[in-house]
């Protein structure tokens, strides 16, 4: 595909350069370059000024890709500070995730607004908080849904929500309490029919770069990706093919749930078992995705298990 690029859309920040945010970044400067389009990268001033690890080896990748870092803190600066940081640039990507604690994300939602940045993709890569509503159990998430109804209520910026499911890995970590590779058990949360949507970082990534350069320019909508969509049926199905042998199939059902929530109040992990367990709002059909549309290949389960050798 071929695109054009507008002149003002021209200088990117992204917020993060985590396990997203570079695979955003790395995207970007492959899709933008032979291109003016300038690409910088918000960081901690802890994280610029690393001299080893794995901080230093982030901070000399990102050179290797003509990236430029801006020091910034989304939890202590504030929303003056912050849109100080924003305004230079025409678009901001949003990687920051859930870091910052509460209020962080309507904190920078404000600041990209009073910045008068012109597009802004903010930390929506996730599920679809419009369906979920508010009183999900989950603070972040509904401070997620205020996010939006904050961007709806202005016309000065333009927003584009990129929605991803959650991150396939996170499906199988044993701390998510899903797939139990060590007894060969999966765990159906609330009924065995309901499903969630998945996508690896590194096609939420290529797909944002995708979605960032489309022409006629997409603006305030929601686009849906995914890596896979699954119910937890056919998750027990998979993992029974990928191991080869019976699989221990046990639901969890909503009183379960609410019974570990109360019995373990800072689990985290048994909050999103519990937000998890529901029929809407976590999941969308691949084929009516923007990957699909566009005829884009993303990793599927199935594929991501074979790559990862999960046993």
């Amino acid at each position: 595909m071929t695109y054009a690029i507008e002149n003002q859309a021209s200088t990117i920040l992204v917020i993060g350069a985590g396990e997203l945010g570079i695979s955003v970044l790395r995207a970007l400067r492959h899709k933008a370059q032979n291109t003016p389009t300038r690409i910088s990268v918000l960081l901690r001033k802890e994280a610029i000024e690393a001299r080893s690890g794995a901080k230093k080896a982030r901070l000399d990748e990102l050179r290797a890709l003509g990236i430029e870092w801006v020091a910034g803190d989304l939890q202590h600066q504030s929303v003056a500070e912050l849109s100080a940081l924003f305004r230079p640039f025409q678009t901001v990507i949003n990687c920051s995730g859930f870091v910052g604690g509460p209020g962080t994300q309507l904190k920078i939602t404000e600041a990209i607004l009073k910045a008068g940045v012109r597009r802004y993709f903010p930390w929506q890569f996730g599920v679809d908080y419009d369906v979920v509503g508010m009183g999900s159990g989950q603070q972040v998430w509904d401070e997620q849904l205020a996010v939006r109804q904050r961007l709806r209520k202005q016309s000065q910026t333009e927003w584009l929500i990129i929605s991803t499911g959650i991150f396939t890995s996170y499906l199988f970590e044993p701390g998510f309490g899903v797939v139990d590779a060590e007894h060969h058990r999966v765990y159906g949360l609330g009924s065995w029919e309901y499903a969630v949507t998945l996508t690896t970082p590194e096609d939420i990534g290529l797909l944002t770069a995708e979605v960032y350069f489309h022409q006629p320019r997409l603006a305030n909508q929601i686009v849906y990706i995914a890596g896979d969509t699954l119910t937890y049926q056919q998750l027990a199905d998979l993992m029974q093919a990928h191991w080869g042998d019976e699989v221990e199939r046990q639901l969890l059902d909503k009183e379960q749930l609410l019974a570990d929530v109360a019995q373990y109040p800072d689990d985290m992990a048994a909050k999103y078992r519990l937000a998890f367990a529901r029929p809407d709002g976590l999941a969308w059909d691949k084929a009516a995705t923007y990957n699909a549309q566009q005829d884009i290949e993303t990793t599927s389960a199935q594929q991501w298990l074979t790559r990862h050798q999960l046993r």
